[in-house]
């Protein structure tokens, strides 16, 4: 009977998900964070039992952030100038989690071109360009 040999794993995925572990566990650490804040503030612009009894009552986001008492979609500037409230350290901390593919992706296309696969090496670098153009648009033009 023949054993089926295992392939071993590129270094370049290893540290490629590394790097997205550790950070996604990080920014988990802060959403939770933000999200007992959120729970715990009293001066809060946003109340949370108010967010929560609207998702329970199936109102869709534009209703929930239109009924509370900011009166509008938070865009990139409120969470900017309420920093220290609960959801804004929520809303850092799932930014990290999405951050987090930046340095991966560059990591791992290091690792690709040591390997001798430069067009993995090249495609990991453009899609590390296309992820902070994303990223860059969403707050440049929020």
């Amino acid at each position: 009977m023949r054993d089926p040999r295992k392939h071993p794993v590129p270094i370049s995925g290893v540290v490629y998900g590394e790097i997205i572990y550790w950070l996604t566990v990080g920014s988990s650490f802060v959403v939770l964070l933000g999200t007992i804040i959120s729970f715990i503030e009293t001066q809060s612009l946003v109340s949370s039992a108010y967010i929560l009894k609207s998702v329970l009552t199936g109102k869709n986001v534009e209703e929930i952030w239109l009924g509370s008492d900011i009166s509008q979609i938070p865009d990139i500037k409120f969470y900017i100038t309420t920093f220290n409230f609960g959801e804004s350290i929520t809303i850092l901390g799932i930014a990290f989690g999405v951050f987090s593919v930046i340095p991966a992706v560059f990591c791992a296309s290091y690792f690709l071109w040591r390997s001798r696969n430069p067009i993995f090496a090249i495609s990991a670098v453009f899609a590390g360009i296309i992820t902070i153009c994303s990223m860059l648009a969403g707050v440049l033009w929020a």
